[in-house]
């Protein structure tokens, strides 16, 4: 027997193809009155490359590097930085950028999560921390092919127990 969907898993990487599937989740989360949880996770760089950008730019200044990323994705997905607007704000946000009307975007719970590590690993950590019904992922534009299922999101799509819905970009993208 098929369950409705109480918790959507939105993953997004600040792109404008995040922006577009993002419309897909928010009426997915209207349509089902579920909880949307955001994802995003700042990728661990490799040992080696970490090292040669330390060895760059200088240990202090090559942390601040990494803080501005992570503060910048932050404000991206939440906008103000309190604690009970910052939901509100980003997911009005999101919602004024892929034109749905406010009123529409009444949630009964959200959630917006920034992680730093590997990008599969936390998305499956994620969807058993907060016993997710569904992922919602957008792909990519591809250089040849058109849409573009990247090693990210195949990756989830195997390991992962739940569904998995992947949003194609943008037909104007």
């Amino acid at each position: 027997m098929i369950e409705g969907i109480k918790t959507i898993l939105f993953t997004s990487n600040l792109s404008e193809n995040s922006r577009h599937a993002f419309n897909y989740a928010a009426m997915l989360t209207t349509q089902f009155n579920a909880k949307i949880v955001l994802l995003h996770v700042v990728e661990k760089i490799p040992e080696t490359v970490e090292s040669r950008m330390r060895g760059l730019f200088g240990g202090d200044k090559w942390n601040g590097i990494l803080e501005t990323h992570i503060e910048e994705a932050h404000q991206m997905l939440v906008g103000k930085v309190t604690s009970k607007q910052m939901i509100r704000a980003a997911l009005s946000q999101f919602c004024h950028e892929t034109g749905i009307d406010a009123e529409e975007c009444g949630y009964v719970e959200r959630e917006i999560v920034i992680k730093e590590g590997e990008v599969v690993e936390e998305v499956l950590n994620q969807i058993e921390a907060h016993n997710c019904d569904v992922v919602v992922m957008g792909a990519s534009k591809g250089f040849i092919s058109g849409t573009s299922v990247g090693p990210v999101i195949k990756s989830v799509m195997k390991k992962s127990k739940v569904p998995v819905l992947v949003i194609p970009p943008h037909p104007d993208a």
